[in-house]
Protein backbone atom coordinates (compact mmCIF):
# COMPACT_ATOMS: atom_id res chain seq x y z
CA UNK A 1 0.00 0.00 0.00
CA UNK A 2 1.33 3.52 -0.92
CA UNK A 3 2.02 5.45 1.80
CA UNK A 4 2.10 9.59 2.22
CA UNK A 5 5.01 11.59 3.86
CA UNK A 6 4.26 14.90 4.92
CA UNK A 7 6.86 16.96 6.39
CA UNK A 8 6.89 19.92 8.67
CA UNK A 9 9.16 22.58 10.23
CA UNK A 10 9.03 23.91 13.46
CA UNK A 11 10.41 27.63 14.42
CA UNK A 12 9.55 28.61 17.90
CA UNK A 13 5.80 27.84 18.33
CA UNK A 14 5.02 27.92 14.52
CA UNK A 15 4.92 25.04 12.30
CA UNK A 16 4.77 24.56 8.55
CA UNK A 17 4.75 22.06 5.95
CA UNK A 18 7.74 21.90 3.06
CA UNK A 19 5.19 20.29 0.89
CA UNK A 20 2.45 22.17 0.04
CA UNK A 21 3.35 24.79 -2.12
CA UNK A 22 1.40 25.92 -5.60
CA UNK A 23 2.41 26.31 -9.28
CA UNK A 24 2.95 30.28 -9.48
CA UNK A 25 4.39 30.31 -5.99
CA UNK A 26 7.70 32.62 -5.63
CA UNK A 27 10.61 31.23 -4.40
CA UNK A 28 12.69 32.86 -2.14
CA UNK A 29 16.01 31.60 -0.29
CA UNK A 30 17.19 34.28 2.61
CA UNK A 31 20.99 33.65 2.98
CA UNK A 32 23.68 33.46 -0.03
CA UNK A 33 24.73 30.05 -0.86
CA UNK A 34 28.43 29.02 -0.56
CA UNK A 35 29.75 28.17 2.95
CA UNK A 36 29.86 24.39 1.80
CA UNK A 37 33.22 25.51 -0.54
CA UNK A 38 34.73 28.42 2.05
CA UNK A 39 34.50 25.91 4.69
CA UNK A 40 36.38 23.48 2.28
CA UNK A 41 38.98 26.36 1.53
CA UNK A 42 38.97 26.91 5.50
CA UNK A 43 39.96 23.35 6.14
CA UNK A 44 42.52 23.49 3.51
CA UNK A 45 44.38 26.86 4.84
CA UNK A 46 43.58 28.63 1.72
CA UNK A 47 40.46 31.05 2.87
CA UNK A 48 41.44 34.65 2.79
CA UNK A 49 40.63 36.82 6.10
CA UNK A 50 37.61 38.56 4.81
CA UNK A 51 35.99 35.78 3.53
CA UNK A 52 36.55 33.71 6.76
CA UNK A 53 34.84 36.62 9.04
CA UNK A 54 32.04 36.86 6.08
CA UNK A 55 31.35 33.27 6.96
CA UNK A 56 31.17 33.59 10.43
CA UNK A 57 28.94 36.23 10.21
CA UNK A 58 27.11 34.17 7.85
CA UNK A 59 26.75 30.98 10.15
CA UNK A 60 26.33 32.58 13.22
CA UNK A 61 22.89 34.57 11.70
CA UNK A 62 19.94 32.78 13.31
CA UNK A 63 16.58 32.45 10.50
CA UNK A 64 14.91 34.00 13.41
CA UNK A 65 12.61 35.33 10.38
CA UNK A 66 11.00 32.27 10.05
CA UNK A 67 8.58 32.41 13.15
CA UNK A 68 7.46 35.49 11.53
CA UNK A 69 7.25 34.35 7.81
CA UNK A 70 5.68 31.51 9.18
CA UNK A 71 2.39 33.77 10.35
CA UNK A 72 1.74 34.61 6.74
CA UNK A 73 -0.72 32.74 5.32
CA UNK A 74 0.47 33.21 1.86
CA UNK A 75 3.88 31.55 2.92
CA UNK A 76 2.80 27.76 1.67
CA UNK A 77 5.91 26.27 2.27
CA UNK A 78 9.44 26.56 4.04
CA UNK A 79 12.82 24.81 4.69
CA UNK A 80 15.78 25.20 5.90
CA UNK A 81 18.64 24.75 3.24
CA UNK A 82 21.43 22.19 4.90
CA UNK A 83 23.44 19.56 4.28
CA UNK A 84 21.40 18.28 0.89
CA UNK A 85 22.13 21.90 -1.09
CA UNK A 86 19.81 24.14 -2.32
CA UNK A 87 19.13 21.45 -5.05
CA UNK A 88 18.02 18.83 -2.60
CA UNK A 89 16.01 20.62 -0.55
CA UNK A 90 14.17 22.27 -3.02
CA UNK A 91 13.35 19.15 -4.89
CA UNK A 92 11.61 17.88 -1.77
CA UNK A 93 9.53 20.67 -1.59
CA UNK A 94 8.26 20.93 -5.37
CA UNK A 95 8.28 16.66 -5.61
CA UNK A 96 6.36 16.77 -2.07
CA UNK A 97 3.61 19.04 -3.69
CA UNK A 98 3.08 17.36 -7.02
CA UNK A 99 4.92 19.99 -9.04
CA UNK A 100 8.24 21.11 -10.34
CA UNK A 101 10.41 24.36 -9.81
CA UNK A 102 12.07 26.78 -12.46
CA UNK A 103 15.18 28.33 -10.40
CA UNK A 104 16.89 31.35 -11.63
CA UNK A 105 20.10 30.65 -11.76
CA UNK A 106 21.49 34.21 -12.93
CA UNK A 107 19.41 35.19 -9.55
CA UNK A 108 20.75 33.00 -6.75
CA UNK A 109 22.50 35.05 -3.81
CA UNK A 110 26.71 33.74 -3.57
CA UNK A 111 29.03 34.32 -1.02
CA UNK A 112 31.95 36.76 -2.06
CA UNK A 113 34.77 34.83 -2.84
CA UNK A 114 32.76 31.47 -3.85
CA UNK A 115 33.83 31.67 -7.51
CA UNK A 116 37.67 32.02 -6.63
CA UNK A 117 37.36 29.14 -5.18
CA UNK A 118 35.98 27.41 -7.50
CA UNK A 119 38.38 28.45 -9.67
CA UNK A 120 40.92 26.34 -7.95
CA UNK A 121 38.18 23.29 -7.67
CA UNK A 122 38.01 23.47 -4.05
CA UNK A 123 34.48 21.24 -3.43
CA UNK A 124 33.48 19.57 -0.18
CA UNK A 125 33.16 15.81 -0.98
CA UNK A 126 29.51 16.03 -0.13
CA UNK A 127 28.57 18.26 -3.16
CA UNK A 128 29.34 14.80 -5.17
CA UNK A 129 27.40 12.59 -3.36
CA UNK A 130 24.52 15.31 -3.29
CA UNK A 131 24.75 15.54 -6.90
CA UNK A 132 25.30 11.89 -7.56
CA UNK A 133 21.31 11.57 -5.67
CA UNK A 134 19.55 13.78 -7.27
CA UNK A 135 21.51 15.22 -10.63
CA UNK A 136 18.98 13.34 -12.81
CA UNK A 137 16.16 14.95 -11.73
CA UNK A 138 17.57 18.69 -12.90
CA UNK A 139 17.63 20.06 -16.54
CA UNK A 140 19.40 23.46 -17.82
CA UNK A 141 18.90 26.02 -20.43
CA UNK A 142 21.84 26.33 -22.92
CA UNK A 143 23.31 29.63 -21.29
CA UNK A 144 23.51 28.47 -17.49
CA UNK A 145 27.05 27.73 -16.54
CA UNK A 146 26.63 24.02 -15.85
CA UNK A 147 30.12 23.11 -14.39
CA UNK A 148 29.21 25.65 -12.05
CA UNK A 149 26.14 25.08 -11.53
CA UNK A 150 26.72 22.04 -10.36
CA UNK A 151 29.56 23.04 -7.76
CA UNK A 152 27.12 25.36 -6.32
CA UNK A 153 23.21 23.86 -6.29
CA UNK A 154 24.06 21.13 -4.56
CA UNK A 155 26.67 22.69 -2.15
CA UNK A 156 26.12 21.43 1.39
CA UNK A 157 25.20 24.51 3.34
CA UNK A 158 25.92 25.10 7.61
CA UNK A 159 22.97 27.33 8.85
CA UNK A 160 21.97 28.17 5.39
CA UNK A 161 19.13 30.15 4.75
CA UNK A 162 15.46 29.69 4.27
CA UNK A 163 13.82 28.78 1.33
CA UNK A 164 10.15 29.85 0.85
CA UNK A 165 7.13 29.56 -1.17
CA UNK A 166 5.46 32.70 -1.77
CA UNK A 167 1.83 32.95 -3.19
CA UNK A 168 1.90 35.72 -5.74
CA UNK A 169 -0.61 37.90 -3.67
CA UNK A 170 1.79 37.50 -0.36
CA UNK A 171 5.52 38.71 -2.16
CA UNK A 172 4.82 41.96 -1.54
CA UNK A 173 4.45 41.70 2.40
CA UNK A 174 7.22 38.74 2.43
CA UNK A 175 9.30 40.64 0.46
CA UNK A 176 9.35 43.96 2.75
CA UNK A 177 10.24 41.45 5.75
CA UNK A 178 12.61 39.89 4.18
CA UNK A 179 14.17 43.75 3.79
CA UNK A 180 13.29 44.40 7.06
CA UNK A 181 15.59 41.68 8.43
CA UNK A 182 18.38 42.97 6.00
CA UNK A 183 17.89 39.98 4.47
CA UNK A 184 18.07 38.33 0.47
CA UNK A 185 14.89 39.46 -0.61
CA UNK A 186 14.86 38.49 -4.67
CA UNK A 187 12.58 35.77 -6.32
CA UNK A 188 15.09 32.77 -7.61
CA UNK A 189 12.43 31.31 -9.49
CA UNK A 190 8.97 29.15 -9.19
CA UNK A 191 6.87 26.94 -8.31
CA UNK A 192 5.43 25.44 -11.89
CA UNK A 193 3.11 22.42 -12.84
CA UNK A 194 4.81 19.01 -13.17
CA UNK A 195 7.36 18.25 -15.88
CA UNK A 196 9.94 16.24 -17.13
CA UNK A 197 12.32 17.45 -14.47
CA UNK A 198 11.73 18.42 -10.85
CA UNK A 199 14.12 21.40 -11.06
CA UNK A 200 14.52 23.51 -14.67
CA UNK A 201 17.57 25.77 -14.04
CA UNK A 202 16.89 29.13 -16.57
Amino acid sequence: MPTSRFEIGVCGVSVWSICCSTAGDQLFLTKPLGTGILTTAQKRGLLEATHHDALIAQLTQLNKVGKELAQISGVTAMTDVTGFGLAGHLIEMAEGSGNSAELYYGQLPVMDGVRQYLAQRIVPDATYRNWNGYGDKISFAPDVNVMEAFSLLPDPQTNGGLLIAVSPNSVNEVTALLKEHGLFATSIGQIIPRSEKIINVE
